[in-house]
């Protein structure tokens, strides 16, 4: 009898490791819409629709509800299923995620930045290469924080309640439900959004309405070229002041580039070269700014990231 249900285990195994994405989200009707996307985009999906993932590392996808294609279909007038091949190829990559997180991971303390799989040059320039010649991919940010009904966890990039949040392109977040099903590729996680794809910098900016530092780009051409993703500056950080914070140097707007009091000098101390996220500021460090003025990071007790005397909101 022992031996049996020991076969019978083992028989359970095999069955949850040879399923692909398709046949282990059949089992949840509030995934139906995306399934019914997978089936109609056979070539995008490939790997997600066989048994094995073609991909050497496990995988993370986080998997839109029927509720997330409702809310997109309201949001932009026409659902998913209307766009074309290579936009939906790049959604799937931005939900699929390098590695099988696990609900450790997604819950670390300070959040989490998952690289994905998205590395369309429209919407991934964080460098320009990596050594072995490929593009850096796109991130999202992890976050979980309580409530009085346990941890909800956002993929985002701007703060939240509490939860598990997932942030993506132009700041907006969804909320990722915490416990992973499996496939033979990795995990996925249900999440309640879609995430945006990411614009280029002063789209984003603008759209966060930090529209002061926007135009203030623009005036200087300090990012020449970044109206289209394609010609963006590659690899830069931007701390930006909100308006009203802005509004404190608007006397040196007049002088647009001469000298340290100029608006360009002013602009260029609030861009870091490289790309940094919250997670991998160092209590303690000294940075540069792009012309060379020193920055001290600083971690408080709660997490939060204080740059010279500004915090990172």
């Amino acid at each position: 009898m022992r031996y049996s249900i020991l076969l019978a285990s083992f028989a359970a195994i095999e069955i949850v490791q040879a399923q692909s994405l398709l046949n282990a989200t059949a089992r949840y009707p509030q995934l139906s819409n995306f399934n019914n996307l997978l089936s109609s985009f056979p070539d995008v999906a490939a790997s997600l629709l066989t048994n094995i993932s073609t991909s050497e590392q496990r995988q993370t996808v986080l998997v839109p509800s029927n509720e997330a294609f409702s809310n997109y279909r309201q949001r932009n007038g026409a659902s998913v299923s209307s766009l074309s091949s290579s936009e939906v190829g790049n959604i799937m990559n931005y939900h699929t995620l390098q590695g099988a997180l696990t609900s450790s991971d997604i819950q670390r303390p300070g959040g989490l930045v998952s690289a994905t799989f998205l590395t369309d040059a429209t919407y991934a320039r964080r460098e320009d290469e990596t050594e072995s010649g490929d593009s850096l991919p796109q991130v999202v940010y992890i976050s979980s924080t309580q409530t009085a009904a346990g941890p909800r966890i956002k993929v985002r990039q701007i703060n939240a309640l509490s939860s598990v949040d997932v942030r993506s392109g132009k700041g907006d977040e969804v909320v990722l439900e915490q416990t992973p099903g499996n496939w033979s590729g990795g995990v996925f996680y249900v999440v309640n959004g879609f995430l945006t794809l990411p614009l280029n910098q002063t789209d984003t900016m603008t759209s966060a309405n930090l529209t002061d530092f926007a135009r203030g780009l623009d005036r200087t051409n300090v990012t020449e070229g970044t109206s289209t993703p394609q010609n963006a500056a590659r690899g830069l950080t931007c701390l930006c002041p909100n308006n009203r914070a802005f509004e404190a140097i608007s006397n040196s707007q007049g002088n647009l580039t001469d000298g340290p009091g100029s608006l360009l000098a002013t602009l260029t101390r609030h861009g870091l070269t490289g790309s940094y996220y919250s997670t991998n500021f160092t209590d303690g460090e000294m940075i540069q700014s792009q012309n060379g003025y020193p920055i001290l990071v600083r971690r408080e007790k709660d997490g939060t990231v204080v740059l010279n005397d500004a915090r990172i909101g």
